[in-house]
């Protein structure tokens, strides 16, 4: 028997908008389905994170030492970075946005050093539906998420990393409001398909060798088996 297709690993690193990336609909589950023979996904995604404690994390997460480096890795945080500071100071999600972009330089740093062949794709956060959002808590805003996202992509040109512009791309779709958003900053399923849609076409475009692009990555174990379902007929 041929030997297997040796599966290259791809991580989804972030915060809420990577965890919930798996649920119904979600551009997680639905990358894994279109990698099920391709590639192993791995899901590494904590609700509430923002870049500081990503950093914290990356050694355990991702040690250099592992006998397995990923592929990918996409890196989702933003959103709660640029949430409003604590009334007090202290404490909070909110990430000045310069150290914000400093964060996500840094973050690239650590994951292309892994190996020579691990690539980073950094992803802005979503933009903000204020009035939706305000039924929650008024903690966030459009405008600001915009700046945030002009951070992500100035960070991944800086590392020559990829980059997902997620905020400018969902406000290309219709009634993106309502119908790409859930709360106001959180993906419904249209959104995930937005995210699914751009993850592929950097993927696509990437120069990277070889192609990560689901296309150009082969099937585990592809050849006929005596063992296949043969039709009666």
């Amino acid at each position: 028997m041929a030997p297997p297709h040796a599966r290259p690993l791809f991580v989804l690193y972030g915060a809420s908008m990577t965890q919930f990336s798996f649920e119904l609909g979600g551009w997680g589950a639905a990358l894994a389905d279109l990698y099920s023979r391709k590639a192993d996904i791995l899901l590494r995604g904590y609700s509430g994170w923002n870049t500081r404690r990503a950093i914290e994390a990356l050694d355990t997460i991702f040690p250099k030492d592992a006998s397995v480096q990923p592929a990918l890795v996409v890196v989702f945080f933003g959103a709660n970075d640029a949430a409003f500071p604590s009334p007090t100071g202290s404490g909070g999600q909110h990430v000045p946005i310069a150290e914000f972009q400093e964060n996500l330089c840094h973050i690239a740093a650590h994951l292309q050093g892994l190996s020579e062949k691990t690539h980073v794709i950094l992803t802005t956060a979503p933009p903000i539906h204020e009035e939706s959002r305000c039924n929650w808590l008024n903690d966030r805003t459009n405008e600001r998420a915009g700046q945030y996202a002009a951070a992500c992509r100035a960070a991944a040109k800086q590392m020559g990393a990829g980059v997902i512009d997620l905020w400018t791309s969902i406000q290309k779709h219709p009634n993106w409001q309502t119908e790409c958003l859930s709360d106001g900053m959180h993906l419904a399923p249209e959104g995930s398909k937005v995210m699914l849609k751009e993850l592929l076409q950097v993927l696509k475009d990437a120069p990277w060798e070889p192609s990560l692009h689901h296309t150009s990555l082969p099937n585990d174990f592809p050849l006929p088996h005596i063992y296949d379902y043969v039709p009666p007929a």
